[in-house]
């Protein structure tokens, strides 16, 4: 209880230095917008994105109209997060001229020929099937579909080809943009009260449709297929092969012509709910969350039911009888979880990067805790691109003085005389691993001109985080840790380690690794849930779930790890530090297994090539080996707990 007290003091008065500097700020793109009707709106070409290739590109990767250097240099005042860059997300300004409730039909954007060294690249992009992603006021771009069973659907952006079993690949050229507005009762500036239409419109939403035209163009240079009533398709649809000619690059047949509709659309979405039709969870996956929510109350249940048969019926019990011996022989006939207590806080084998895991564990649980209580509180609204991201790292910096305290006083209290080692593991251990990654995957990116190759600048500034503000708040926990009185053991270890009974065929290993399908099937659900988000360019917003059973998790993952722990002290086994902790961490086992099946079963990115597939396997193993090192500490602690209460409750001589 002391150790706990101390690191709940420590978290205190960081968290009170955080408040004497903080300032009150503004998240860029979650303030209204007033436009008046006949203003200048600015489209932005924020990536092309493929769910086969996972490798994100430039807007202007695609043979697209270019703006002018003069209008294009505007972009310049617009700076993306760190988050933003780490997804891949850049914000380039197109060419689509928008002015506010002012519609247009069939506007010629421009006409270009393919060069020569498109053809291949347009070939590339056709194969992997890339959506165009835009936005407008920060609104993304959708399209809207609808299933088998008549219920809508959309997705974010719009397809840049469309396949046709007669025609072969086509390109979408004219896009059918629809623009939905809502008139606020009151501007937002009070300016406008005073002069001007006293007319302001706010966007609520952004859609689109693409469709494949082949235009025709008359000996005056007008665009014939668009006419006052609009787009004429008559002329059929534009192919690839036509506009990038024979396969051996020896020309293009035909210019590519791009054309556009505008269309406005009063609401009665307001502004503040706009983001709730894309963020809305459909009833079906809401009647699985419950569900999943349900079975998981019932495995915690279960657990809670048999710890406490565990600590009632048994160790309580055994308190009683053990406390009240007066035959010294009697005291050696007892057999069980008592007769190690000479051993049980032995140190244990690894005993440094066990110390070093279990810091970076509590430093990943201040991490989640932080960011699902934040993304609770909106901070990590999808308007602010990339926040969620941002405010990861900038938790993850912060809290590594939590990963040296902790992994400091477990390494105190197991005598530990490799301190240095523990302290420079504990601030480099993952940050490297992840950064090691994360490193190799930004130089692959860079060379095959993906968006995901963040650049050198985002780079140094990761790299100034680390070294600069996480590594140097390590050593100050770790300070802090070492210089605090040691905490005994309630027993005295003994000089000579005793023998451990032999086991039955049965490695407890495999129990070990077994009971991590409890924790796993907690999660399972939510996991589905977030790899869809992650790998499949769907939203996710259900941090409230989430939250839920992040705390269902540590419940179900404290329980696991004590029924497993006490198990092994029964069967005399006093090495139970690392069985403890895989009883639960193993559960980054199955998430890993599962990971591997999510890519085989969905149609999608089974189509993956070689480099997206190992850009998958990379991100998913670092992913499960932090759910492990996390779930895997929650449990530990809550059996270091246990085994100290218990064995601090019985009379040794």
């Amino acid at each position: 209880m002391f150790e706990m007290n101390k690191m709940l003091s420590l978290l205190i008065v960081v968290f009170l230095i955080f408040a004497l500097i903080c300032e009150g700020f503004y998240i860029p793109g979650t303030a209204p917008v007033d436009y008046e009707e006949g203003a200048e709106m600015e489209v932005f070409g924020t990536k092309l994105y493929s769910l086969k290739s996972q490798l994100p590109k430039d807007y202007y990767s695609a043979p697209f109209c270019v703006v002018s250097d003069e209008n294009r240099s505007k972009k310049k005042k617009y700076h993306a997060s760190l988050g933003s860059l780490l997804e891949g997300e850049r914000k380039e300004l197109t060419l689509y001229t928008f002015n506010m409730n002012v519609d247009e039909k069939c506007r010629v954007l421009c006409a270009r020929d393919l060069r020569k060294n498109e053809f291949r690249s347009i070939m590339s992009l056709a194969r992997d099937e890339y959506l165009v992603r835009l936005s407008l006021d920060n609104m993304p771009l959708i399209t809207k579909g609808e299933n088998n069973d008549e219920s809508e659907y959309f997705v974010l952006g719009y397809p840049l080809f469309t396949k046709s079993e007669e025609k072969g690949v086509l390109l979408n050229n004219h896009i059918s943009f629809k623009v939905l507005i809502h008139r606020p009762k009151f501007s937002a500036s009070d300016l406008s009260q005073l002069g001007g239409s006293g007319e302001f419109f706010r966007v609520v939403g952004f859609e689109a449709i693409a469709t494949s035209v082949k235009h025709t163009v008359g000996t005056d240079n007008v665009v014939k297929t668009c006419t006052a009533e609009g787009l004429d398709t008559s002329g059929g649809p534009l192919t690839v092969k036509s506009v990038t000619g024979a396969s051996d690059g020896a020309g293009g047949k035909d210019p590519i012509i791009y054309t556009y509709d505008i269309s406005f659309e009063e609401s009665a979405i307001s502004w503040a709910t706009r983001w709730d039709h894309l963020l809305k969870v459909d009833s079906s996956f809401r009647k699985v969350q419950w569900f999943s929510i349900i079975n998981s109350c019932l495995i915690v249940f279960f657990l809670t039911l048999l710890v406490a048969l565990v600590l009632l019926r048994t160790v309580w019990r055994d308190f009683a009888r053990y406390n009240n011996l007066d035959n010294l022989e009697e005291v050696r006939d007892e057999s069980g979880w008592k007769t190690v207590n000479g051993d049980v806080f032995r140190a244990p084998f690894l005993m440094e990067l066990l110390a070093v895991f279990c810091g970076t564990g509590v430093q990943l649980i201040v991490v989640t805790v932080a960011t699902l209580l934040f993304a609770l509180l909106g901070f990590f609204s999808p308007a602010n691109r990339g926040g969620l991201l941002t405010g990861m790292l900038v938790f993850w910096a912060f809290s590594s003085v939590c990963n040296g305290f902790a992994g400091a006083r477990l390494y105190t209290f197991l005598e530990g005389t490799r301190r240095n080692t523990v302290t420079w593991l504990s601030a480099v251990g993952l940050s490297g691993f992840a950064f090691g990654i994360f490193f190799l995957l930004n130089v692959i990116a860079m060379f095959l001109h993906s968006t995901d190759a963040v650049p050198f600048f985002s780079l140094l500034l990761i790299v100034g985080m680390w070294f600069g503000i996480s590594v140097p708040l390590a050593y100050v926990g770790s300070f802090l840790g070492y210089k605090l009185e040691k905490r005994e053991a309630p027993c005295r270890t003994n000089s000579v380690p005793r023998e451990i009974p032999k086991y039955s065929a049965i490695p407890p290993s495999v129990f070990t690794i077994l009971a991590g399908i409890l924790p796993f099937g907690v999660i399972f659900i939510q996991l589905v849930f977030i790899l869809n988000s992650i790998w499949q360019g769907q939203l996710y917003y259900m941090f409230g779930f989430l939250f839920l059973v992040f705390v269902l998790l540590s419940i179900t993952a404290s329980e696991t790890s004590i029924v497993i722990t006490y198990l092994t002290l029964v069967s005399e086994d006093y090495l139970w530090w690392w069985k403890s902790f895989f009883a639960s961490g193993s559960i980054g086992i199955y998430v890993f297994l599962y990971s591997i099946i999510f890519l085989v079963t969905q149609p999608m990115l089974r189509e993956m090539h070689g480099v997206s597939i190992g850009i998958y396997v990379a991100y998913m193993l670092l992913i499960s080996i932090a759910t492990m090192i996390l779930v895997g500490t929650i449990g530990f602690y809550a059996s270091f707990l246990f085994v100290l209460n218990i064995y601090s409750s019985i009379h040794v001589d």
